[in-house]
């Protein structure tokens, strides 16, 4: 499923009316409809509800009145409030207005005093007011009628965005829609997946308004949710007659006298992911730690100062080329020799490459070295790593999480995955999927170390290297997502009994295949 900003489904739209010789009133009415069959659906029949449908003059507002002119004709119970001047309605939104007077209903201006009477009355109160094309801060009287229906008894449903909310990455405004459920037309908003946007959707319902294939082809090259159907499209199948090696040779560097779980943990979770042969790289004083929980991986010790990876550790004979895939960071620290490690990687590793956490530290140092690699880069920051590496602040990552991954990672012709809640995975030509897996269970100390270990093992599956990330970050949210479901809560749980859930999460996506 596409994921589009306000102005790219502008695009659309224009491609379907101007090239396919779609009727702009056409595609409203199917928006109308659209959103009346889902509110039928999760609010079911009419009885004992009084509905409000809020409009203003846009195409929001058009689509307004055709949901307001089909819940009246199943009987539903239902006032239409204008909030803008009726001259000032324009084009096809004038002509689903004159349909609804047509068709014998009626609707009223809306008066703060009236409202303010009326609103715990009412069930039920539909956001068309103000669509994709609105940013900055509200006006009067959408302002003061947002703030009203915020504090209203009844559910908020929004159309599209909710009113005030930008499609995109600009910022919220200070009064906005918070509504209970967001009804958007034909693709999830990009500010459906940012906070504190995210905050304001409620319930996301994305329902199809029968805009062409073609047409949607416009942004093909562009942002999609990653979903169950991907993972079981993309993920490489197993062969009765394959042996170890077929399922490749990774090697995770990492660890630290202070981190030893770190490595323990990500090669437990590439062991769980397919990876036929695995050998850890870590500093001596975090073998035993390693040997003891993971007996199934080779170990590698590397040179040891102060209890981090010495300088010397590039002078070590660490066969590189040996290895499908390579891993590094989790528990390195980030002292010299972390430096000399990941630029000998960087430098030399012709094979796919992924760089976690302490890995990422020292990439601004190595402009050169990464625009020279030939094989696959991937980096998996979280947002303060991701900071880090764009020269930017949090904040500024936290509002331009598609923007800032999409501009590095085609900079610098790597794969980027940012995590956070709904991680985005970039490819260097710019394409983007978003996550649709995952809960607050994640936000603890050590899934990052379980992420970068199921990615390895999926990427040593030799498949797209875009859709290997995209999997490890479905299967490690749909992992999480299990723990809750079956045992865990997000209060009590620790990272590594989110390992023991990642069969259960392969098994059934296999069993799909």
């Amino acid at each position: 499923m596409q994921v589009v900003t306000g102005e790219e489904m502008r695009k659309i739209d224009r491609f379907a009316m101007d090239e396919l010789g779609m009727k702009e009133e056409l595609l409203m009415e199917n928006a109308g409809r659209a959103a009346a069959r889902q509110l039928e659906k999760h609010y079911g029949s009419s009885a004992g509800k009084k509905v409000a449908v809020l409009i203003g003059k846009g195409n929001n507002g058009g689509d307004g009145f055709v949901i307001a002119r089909i819940l009246l004709e199943k009987g539903w119970h239902l006032d239409t409030w204008l909030l803008s001047e009726a001259e000032q309605f324009k084009g096809a939104a004038r002509y689903h207005k004159e349909l609804y007077e047509h068709c014998g209903y009626e609707w009223q201006y809306w008066s703060p005093k009236t409202m303010v009477h009326l609103q715990d009355e009412y069930s039920i109160m539909i956001d068309a007011m103000l669509g994709t094309g609105v940013t900055g801060e509200l006006r009067e009287p959408f302002k003061e009628a947002a703030a009203l229906m915020n504090n209203s008894k009844g559910k908020v449903v929004s159309i599209d965005v909710p009113s005030g909310i930008p499609s995109g990455e600009e910022p919220v405004p200070d009064t906005a829609v918070k509504a209970d459920m967001t009804i958007t037309l034909q693709a999830p908003k990009v500010s459906a997946y940012l906070y504190p946007a995210k905050h304001h959707y409620g319930q996301l319902l994305v329902t199809d308004i029968g805009i062409p294939a073609k047409a949607m082809q416009v942004q093909q090259d562009g942002k999609r949710e990653w979903r169950e159907g991907d993972v079981v499209r993309t993920l490489p199948g197993r062969s009765a007659a394959a042996y170890k090696g077929s399922h490749g040779k990774g090697l995770l560097i990492g660890g630290s006298q202070k981190m030893p779980g770190a490595p323990a943990m990500a090669s437990s979770a590439c062991l769980y992911s397919g990876a036929g042969l695995l050998t850890a790289a870590v500093p001596f004083s975090a073998m035993t730690a390693l040997a003891a929980s993971q007996p199934e991986v080779m170990l590698t010790p590397l040179p040891e100062e102060n209890g981090y990876v010495a300088p010397q550790v590039t002078a070590v004979n660490l066969p590189i080329e040996a290895y499908d895939s390579i891993a590094a960071g989790p528990g390195l620290g980030r002292g010299e020799g972390t430096r000399a490690l990941v630029k000998h990687l960087v430098s030399k590793a012709d094979v796919p490459l992924l760089l976690d956490a302490d890995g990422l530290y020292f990439l601004p140092e190595l402009e050169r070295e990464v625009m020279e690699r030939r094989s696959p880069l991937i980096l998996t920051p979280h947002p303060g790593e991701m900071a880090h590496l764009a020269g930017v602040s949090i904040s500024d990552v936290n509002r331009h999480r598609f923007t800032l991954s999409q501009n590095y990672a085609r900079q610098h012709k790597c794969y980027v995955v940012l995590k956070g809640p709904d991680t985005i995975v970039t490819t260097p030509e710019g394409r983007q999927y978003v996550n649709t897996t995952g809960n607050e269970i994640l936000a603890r100390g050590g899934t990052g170390d379980i992420l970068t270990g199921i990615m390895l093992g999926l990427v040593l599956q030799k498949g797209e290297i875009s859709a290997a990330a995209s999997n490890a970050v479905y299967l490690h949210g749909y992992a999480a997502d299990l723990a809750v479901q079956e045992e865990f809560h997000s209060y009590s749980m620790a990272s590594t009994d989110l390992i023991r859930y990642l069969p259960p999460a392969f098994r059934s996506i296999v069993s799909s295949l």
